[in-house]
């Protein structure tokens, strides 16, 4: 191949291997001072696949931002698909974790190019659908790089080939179900490589991509916050609630994970931390084309028929626009603002709730708005309500996964109702309960949960233990 012509370009060294080909430097037919990066699929046998390669990755072609590896052109050579992208000179994060885990800073300096990359491509309905520790490349000037958008979803990684395992460890449980990937599982990805890079260890560990795909459905990962006891505390949630299974969970756009990540960022800052944010080097202004090609709007010329009238240069549009706008600039002043005390009331009922939706809603309508609204109010209660929604809601997931299957053991029964008295409120029944599985387990039979009178011979549950439901918590992952 050294050499050779692929394409428009020359093929002058190897620089890299992977599961699904070969990367070459490459320099121009037509301009020799042109460099590329070619990478030849030299393992791909789906003539489907190569056919559409080029259709798929026009859209890839178009974007245009400083934290994504540009794609220049596609194509085959010899029946082999090749892909030719921007050469970029760095070291990927799966070579740099290979020195241990990351600082969270540095971490954070990761979030905010990952989410601006995706935020630029999800605009445009480009999905990267692989993004893994290996697809981001960090430049000699310190910008971060997204490497190969949409190449797996026209050249998906192997399953029987192990460094699949690699891809798999980031994939979101909607790809397990087979359901349709879309930007939320984009952003659960991003989450799996920031706990990945300030844990030093994946989400998951498996040693198939069966009992890994399995794990990303049905296992609770480790907090990273129990890995790394110094990681901040609202980094540690950001992460968990980009991992969330559940994807409406999830934050809805990568734009909305940019503004959490300011957020998180302000409030690291007025505890005292320094943080050192990366200068935004593609303005939100470069959208702009994208989005007016999306509406039609071209403009007239020669030999050609008007166009209609922009919808926005149309007084029937015009006019109840600016009335909504001048509703919304008057209406702040006329309307009253709740008081923090208003605010922190009307959220109780919804906290009290036991559906888990309505501890959303209280904060999404009452107790966030406070914290923004009255900074210096209710700062202990409105987080201490947060844990104890955190908490609530990983005990309706273990006694959830728990009732999955028959218990095999009077400790795993008793275990079980210790849950869901803990549940239900009762927490000195609870300690009761799991204080006589200890007692059980260490063979002190005549002391279990009802006292010497409830003793019972053979495998009898003890009283009150539900029949049918395994108590199997959420594990975390080795």
């Amino acid at each position: 191949m050294i050499g050779a012509r692929v394409g428009n370009w020359y093929v002058e060294e190897e620089i890299g291997r992977g599961a699904l080909g070969v990367v070459y430097r490459a320099r121009g037919y037509d301009d020799p001072d042109r460099r590329a990066a070619v990478k030849v699929f030299t393992e791909v046998r789906d003539p489907a696949a190569v056919q559409r390669l080029a259709a798929e990755l026009l859209p890839v072609q178009r974007l245009d931002h400083a934290n994504i590896v540009k794609t220049f052109d596609s194509g085959t050579h010899g029946g082999l698909p090749f892909v030719a992208s921007e050469l970029v000179t760095g070291t990927d994060f799966a070579k740099l974790l290979e020195g241990g885990r990351r600082p969270w800073r540095e971490v954070l300096a990761v979030a905010v190019q990952v989410a601006r990359a995706l935020k630029h491509a999800h605009n445009r309905n480009v999905l990267h659908r692989d993004l893994k520790p290996a697809h981001l490349m960090l430049t000699a000037d310190g910008t971060l790089k997204v490497l190969a958008f949409g190449v797996a979803k026209v050249f998906p990684p192997p399953a029987t080939h192990h460094p699949a395992i690699g891809s798999a460890a980031y994939q979101p449980p909607e790809a397990a179900s087979g359901k349709s990937l879309t930007r939320r599982s984009d952003l659960y990805s991003l989450g799996g490589v920031l706990y990945t890079l300030v844990t030093g260890r994946p989400p998951f560990a498996a040693g198939s991509v069966v009992e890994l795909m399995h794990k990303q459905c049905y296992t609770l990962p480790e907090r990273p916050a129990m890995i790394v006891p110094d990681l901040p505390p609202e980094l540690d949630e950001f992460v968990c609630t980009l991992l969330d299974k559940n994807p409406a969970r999830r934050p809805g756009t990568a734009a909305a994970v940019i503004e959490e990540l300011e957020r998180l960022r302000g409030k690291l800052e007025r505890k005292g931390e320094q943080v050192a944010w990366p200068a935004k080097l593609t303005p939100d202004t470069a959208e702009a084309p994208a989005l007016s090609a999306l509406m039609g709007g071209a403009g007239e010329g020669p030999g050609r028929e008007p166009e209609p009238r922009p919808l926005l240069k149309r007084p029937v549009v015009v006019i109840p626009l600016f009335v909504l706008v001048l509703s919304g600039l008057v209406l702040p002043f006329v309307w009253p603002t709740p008081s923090a005390d208003e605010l922190y009331t009307a959220a109780q009922p919804l906290l009290a709730s036991e559906n888990p939706d309505d501890w959303d809603a209280a904060f999404e309508k009452y107790l966030d708005p406070l914290a923004r609204k009255y900074p210096d109010r209710y700062k202990g209660e409105i987080e201490a309500a947060r844990q104890r929604a955190r908490d609530r809601r990983e005990l309706r997931r273990a006694v959830a996964d728990g009732a999955k299957a028959d218990p095999h053991t009077d400790a795993e029964r008793g275990y079980l109702l210790g849950l869901r008295l803990a549940q239900a409120g009762d927490a000195e029944g609870a300690r009761r309960t799991w204080t006589a599985v200890v007692r059980v387990r260490a063979g002190r039979v005549g002391e279990a949960v009802g006292g010497p009178r409830e003793r019972r011979a053979g495998g009898a549950r003890p009283p009150g233990a539900p029949s049918g439901a395994r108590p199997d918590r959420p594990r975390a992952a080795p």
